[in-house]
């Protein structure tokens, strides 16, 4: 094995059983050698067999599927621009555009469909300092060094 085959890896995580129990939608992860971040995106395969059909094309990562109740829409977290935290989207099961239903600043961090399909809670941080984002920001917040006497 050699470095470079960490990015032919591809991790598989999340699986998530439609209310129906006929699909499952799942994350899968990969390292991006060029761009030096893991990918992940969104699919989705019949639980009867056949092949798995990529949900999601988000270009960084799609992540956390959740089937509404009655199993016509997919709620997911995504990062769809370069400096976007996770964000709350929703699509239509059969495929689509997804819909951007959150612009936090903090992005989500977790999110559930209630028992009727008609609401989504989420979680997301609030309040307290921001991370820096510039790189002069970023000097700034680091701690200083204290030289021994």
């Amino acid at each position: 094995m050699v470095p470079e085959d960490l990015t032919r890896l591809r991790f598989v995580t999340d699986p998530q059983l439609s209310p129906d129990g006929r699909r499952i939608a799942f994350v899968v992860t990969s390292l991006s050698e060029e761009r030096d971040e893991y990918l992940s995106n969104i699919w989705v395969v019949d639980v009867a067999g056949g092949e798995p059909r990529r949900f999601t094309a988000g270009p960084r990562r799609d992540i956390e599927p959740r089937w509404s109740p009655d199993g016509t829409r997919l709620a997911f977290l995504s990062e769809r621009a370069p400096k976007d935290k996770l964000q709350l989207y929703v699509m239509p099961a059969d495929g689509g555009e997804p819909t951007k239903l959150t612009a936090l600043e903090n992005g989500v961090g977790s999110v559930a469909w209630s028992p009727d399909g008609t609401r989504l809670a989420l979680v997301s941080a609030v309040g307290g300092e921001r991370e820096p984002e510039s790189e002069e920001e970023k000097r700034k917040s680091r701690p200083a060094r204290v030289s021994p006497r």
